[in-house]
């Protein structure tokens, strides 16, 4: 049995899952250190070692999989506190990231103003040289050019560089060209091509994946590379795999080639942990909900397969590769309320953090936030927070809502914390809505799965309001983004342009790319440890009508050469998607395909934990006591059981109105509602 560890930042708290060699699970939570992440997952390591009963490295030697999730790249993107960066580009193409696709945000909101430019116009500098849409030269590349923007960008101090020039997808020489210039020229200083983390047409997504990449490389290299230097220096034997935004994870190396991976890589783990929750219960329509300390995380899970998107943008910018479709609002512990300027009372999403965190943190915070609200409402047991490892006061909560909500609101202390309550919960029912509703989805057909500290205390009124009848809050709901870590595949995204239509396709041409991706795919699991009986590889290519402008992706035959076959499959997979996308197809229409993908998968095995025995103890075992719980139906506290999670067993049914306390989470259920013990040890709560 491996041991098998997974670490995700959050803006909160960084969580900790362990499988350890008998299949047994432990969880651990650390507060995050933003000015210095390393720092709490060092005290986290530490803290599992002692708990383990063993020093610091003789833990990380018996490690086989280390798989870490981190906030760095998409922070340092949103805060705008990255390197000074420069773009260059074709020349007459310098205003392309101002000019984005020619649409409005807001279309027909009139004062709207022009987005940010993220790289300033005198920063975007042009370079002589021109290839067409085939791969030829136009005009060829006036290194001169290259070397007099190597001065100005040194004499400026930058220090990270994007190369984007026009169809670089089909002839890259000029962006390798220039690579070279400025390795000569700027020594040290990074520099990403479009060629290398994003080879597809549009343009403007091609330069923001670059300048996105660009900005963050520096942070992360930094990060990432004295994390495994500890790692290693401490036991640690195997590679650093870091989770990425597709769903997979990846070694180090390979993720600082390609940075833009890096972005939303904790969220993307949330439907993994969903899946593998819900499978073993025979259950593949699920959707996630994740709430942490300063964010809401909502994705759906249709018949087994995570929601994939190429449109997730962060702060307004589009990513361009393939990413797990996970929606985010500024909804967790850590949002603050306030009141706006009509006097109505408002959630988030501005949040408290981690640092000074919500106001009973006593951290010298004074904004009132849903933990405070919590705390009030009886919900949180100031006792037991974070496994009574972290004191919290319960009378600076109380005062945080009475002095900016209560008050100005004229209401009671818990009238004004439950309307915090029922507000955040709207607003986390609302983007539950826009990945299922407005897509068509009705989620009462889905099960509602529930990760992060703070989720399963809100999860019975937001299934309720849905319509849903079953939430499943699993054993590692407090840490759900880790363990959806130690349960990730190791996964590698490769694509190659290659224009062809099916009315007239180039088999020849066609197989060469797949075979050339193919080949990169296995060349890199191999160099990764991984041997090739492990690999599994898919095909895929992107397909429109002519004349349309957006693709849709496509499986394709992943077993030897295309054939006159192949082509009419992949036709009829278009055909078939685009009706169940829109409603429609036109069935006697060629389809033109432009880029092939291959999709390199490395299984990780499923943790092999023990089910729990059915239990003929009484649920007396569990209760730890009563204390006041304020649920709103009857505008008063009421006397209320507590029930210890830990104890709680197999065939044990909790009866609402009750409240069950974990270290890592805590569950309520609400008036109407039933909690009980699945085969798994997951907490089934019955609408």
């Amino acid at each position: 049995m491996q041991y098998v560890l997974g670490v995700d930042i959050g803006g909160t708290f960084t969580d900790f899952s362990l499988l350890d060699g008998d299949g047994q699970i432990k969880l651990w939570k650390e507060s995050s250190t933003p000015r210095d992440p390393a720092q709490a997952i060092q005290q986290g390591i530490r803290a599992l070692a002692d708990q383990s009963g063993t020093g610091l490295d003789e833990f990380l030697n018996k490690i086989d999989l280390f798989v870490h999730g981190q906030t760095i790249a998409t922070n340092t993107v949103i805060q705008r506190n990255g390197p000074k960066t420069a773009l260059l580009c074709t020349e007459g193409f310098r205003d392309i990231i101002h000019f984005r696709d020619g649409f409005k945000p807001e279309r027909y909101n009139i004062q709207l103003p022009p987005p940010e430019d993220f790289i300033p116009r005198y920063l975007r500098i042009p370079i002589t040289e021109r290839v067409n849409y085939a791969g030829e030269v136009t005009k060829a590349l006036d290194e001169d050019s290259v070397r007099a923007a190597a001065k100005k960008l040194r004499s400026e101090n930058v220090e990270s560089i994007a190369v984007t020039f026009l169809w670089s997808i089909i002839n890259a020489d000029h962006e390798q060209r220039v690579k070279a210039i400025l390795a000569e020229e700027l020594p040290g200083i990074p520099v990403v091509l479009s060629s290398d983390v994003l080879p597809m047409i549009r343009e403007w997504e091609r330069t923001t994946c670059t300048i996105l990449s660009a900005y963050v490389l520096p942070g992360i290299s930094r990060y990432m590379v004295e994390l495994e230097e500890f790692l290693h220096g401490n036991g640690f034997q195997h590679p650093l795999l870091i989770m990425q935004l597709n769903g997979g994870c990846s070694t180090v190396s390979k993720i600082l080639q390609r940075p833009i991976y890096t972005l939303a890589s904790g969220p993307a783990a949330a439907p993994v942990a969903g899946l593998y929750c819900s499978e073993r219960t025979g259950m593949r329509d699920v959707i996630t909900v994740d709430m942490g300390g300063t964010s809401f995380d909502v994705s759906m899970v249709s018949n087994g397969a995570p929601e994939l998107t190429r449109e997730l943008r962060v702060h307004g910018m589009p990513v361009g590769v393939a990413a797990v479709d996970v929606h985010s609002i500024g909804a967790g512990g850590g949002s603050i309320a306030w009141i706006d300027k009509g006097g109505a009372l408002q959630v988030g999403p501005q949040s408290a953090g981690a640092e000074p965190g919500p106001a009973c943190y006593g951290q010298g915070g004074s904004s009132p936030t849903c933990t405070d609200a919590n705390v009030v409402l009886g919900y949180i047991n100031p006792d037991y927070f974070l496994g009574g490892r972290r004191d919290i006061d319960p009378e600076l909560s109380a005062r945080a809502v009475d002095m900016h909500v209560a008050q100005p609101l004229n209401l009671s202390v818990p009238e004004a914390a439950h309307g915090i309550f029922r507000i955040i919960n709207n607003n986390m029912v609302d983007a539950i809505r826009v990945v299922s509703i407005e897509r068509g989805i009705d989620p009462r057909h889905y099960a509602l799965v529930v990760g992060g500290g703070a989720g399963a205390i809100h999860a019975g009124m937001l299934a309720r309001t849905l319509g849903m009848t079953k939430a499943i809050i699993p054993r590692y709901s407090g840490v759900f983004c880790s363990f959806g870590m130690i349960v990730s595949d190791v996964r590698h995204d490769y694509m190659q342009a290659f224009a062809t239509n099916t009315g007239r396709f180039d088999l020849a041409g066609a197989n060469k790319v797949i075979a050339d991706l193919e080949r990169r795919a296995m060349d890199d699991m191999i160099e990764e440890g991984f041997p090739e009986g492990e690999v599994t590889l898919s095909r895929y290519a992107d397909a429109k009508y002519p004349a349309q402008i957006h693709e849709l992706t496509i499986p394709i035959p992943s077993v030897g050469d295309l054939s006159e076959t192949s082509i009419k499959l992949m036709e009829q997979a278009f055909h078939d998607l685009h009706e169940r996308m829109f409603t429609y197809n036109v069935a006697e229409s060629p389809v033109d395909l432009f880029h092939w993908r291959v999709v390199a998968h490395r299984k990780v095995d499923s943790p092999a934990i023990a089910k729990f025995e059915e239990s003929d103890k009484p649920l007396s075992v569990a209760e730890k006591g009563t204390r006041r719980v304020y649920f709103g139906d009857i505008n008063d506290y009421r006397t209320t059981h507590i029930y210890d999670g830990d104890k709680l067993e197999r065939s044990m049914n909790v009866i609402g109105p009750a409240v069950v306390e974990q270290a890592n989470t805590t569950i309520v259920v609400f008036p109407g509602q039933q909690l009980e013990v699945n085969e798994f040890g997951d907490f089934v709560l019955n609408l």
